[in-house]
């Protein structure tokens, strides 16, 4: 599930799968939709993408940073996606009829 770190008062989504590259903050509707333009692919052809990718690498240092950019951005997209799910999942459930008291009818 979804860590949340505090900035400056804020309880914000961390979709970080790796601390160890640089960050960005970005407002989760932009996020939603930015993810929601991504075009749908063809496990078949993302893999073609990637065997593409490496094979213009020239040493195994871009070789390795060419694996691990593919592997944060489908790893921070997967989350993203499990994220704003759940998100919409809640707020489907929060549409609906909510029980705000109890009355007894035995006291009327």
């Amino acid at each position: 599930m979804a860590n949340y770190v505090n900035i400056e008062g804020n309880q914000v989504i961390d979709l970080t799968p790796d601390y160890n590259r640089p960050l960005a903050l970005v407002d989760l509707a932009v996020l939603d939709k930015l993810t929601s333009m991504l075009p749908k692919e063809s496990f078949s052809n993302i893999r073609h993408n990637f065997r593409e990718r490496i094979m213009n690498t020239g040493n195994l240092e871009q070789l390795v940073q060419a694996s691990e950019d593919f592997i944060a951005f489908h790893r921070s997209v997967n989350l993203i996606r499990e994220v704003l799910s759940i998100d919409v999942n809640q707020d489907q459930e929060e549409e609906r009829v909510k029980v705000v008291g109890r009355i007894e009818l035995d006291e009327l």
